[in-house]
């Protein structure tokens, strides 16, 4: 009978180890492969939905957040509430006090006019300002500015911007491995917390599919994925946004600035609401309008 040393033994599950794992790996890859071209769409972003279950209480006693002339939710207590249960069950409407901000800060104070809910997935508010035609927000009225740290967009991109991204992108960078960097923005989250806020996409005509991608750079180094959206094919692409920097401003008044962020699809535009909170970066009220 054939014997075996104690080497041999180990060298031989050694090897079935290995193939046992190259085994998975081709089978996961194979899967994963399978998967991205089944679905064709890979989203990523921290979601917290409380705003869509917060108590009576705090949706009555809410105040707006508004951005062009969108109602995007509401705000009470440093909680968030979603647009419908702002829409259904809040005091503050018609007639309501508020501060319009602009890209370069605090416009004044003016009112609502009008809340109106059209169609099923979107709140309207008209304002007391006319000729709005400009981006702006809108919150409750108060004697602080909550855009007091106004973002800086930043036009020299090198590579050490690129590389940060792609430490970013991480996993993700699997999909397309191509960046072009197409805003940056210097931006404060708080006193101890500051970055550059990044709005990247692939370069065209390299890789497979299409991204687009909000990362943020930390002064300190550390790297953050916040959104992500990857389209396999193009032919197939009505819902691949591309992301722009909308604001940055305490809209909860918690002490910390919050982004909003514009995705613009071929039929939508949607307007998201981030908060940095716990070191990370959630996604915690939006709000769509049909083109």
């Amino acid at each position: 009978m054939k014997k075996y040393s104690k080497n041999n033994l180990k060298k031989k599950r050694f090897l079935i180890f290995l193939l046992v794992f190259f085994i998975f790996v081709l089978i996961a890859s194979v899967s994963f492969l399978v998967f991205v071209k089944v679905k064709n769409n890979i989203v990523y972003a921290k979601i917290d939905d409380s705003a869509l279950t917060m108590s009576d209480d705090v949706s009555t006693n809410a105040t707006p957040i508004i951005v062009n002339n969108l109602l995007v939710g509401g705000v009470y207590d440093k909680k968030w509430v979603s647009s419908e249960n702002y829409y259904l069950k809040s005091k503050y409407n018609t007639g309501t006090e508020i501060d319009l901000y602009g890209k370069n800060g605090k416009l004044g104070k003016y009112k609502i006019e009008d809340i109106s809910k059209p169609d099923r997935s979107s709140v309207y508010v008209t304002t007391s300002k006319i000729n709005s035609l400009d981006e702006y927000f809108a919150v409750a009225t108060s004697e602080s500015n909550i855009m007091s740290n106004l973002a800086k967009q930043d036009l020299n991109v090198n590579e050490n911007d690129i590389s940060n991204v792609k430490k970013a992108l991480g996993i993700y960078r699997i999909f397309n491995t191509s960046v072009k960097i197409c805003e940056k923005y210097n931006i404060t989250l708080n006193p101890t917390e500051s970055g550059n806020l990044i709005f990247v996409t692939n370069e065209v005509g390299k890789g497979v599919g299409v991204y687009s991608a909000v990362v943020y750079i930390s002064n300190s180094g550390k790297t953050y994925l916040i959104k992500y959206n990857y389209i396999n094919d193009t032919k197939k692409a009505e819902e691949w946004p591309i992301y722009s920097y909308g604001f940055v401003g305490d809209l909860n008044y918690d002490g910390t600035n919050d982004i909003i962020i514009q995705e613009t699809k071929e039929f939508e535009v949607v307007y998201s609401v981030i908060q940095f909170n716990n070191n990370k970066f959630y996604d915690v009220l939006n709000s769509s309008v049909k083109k």
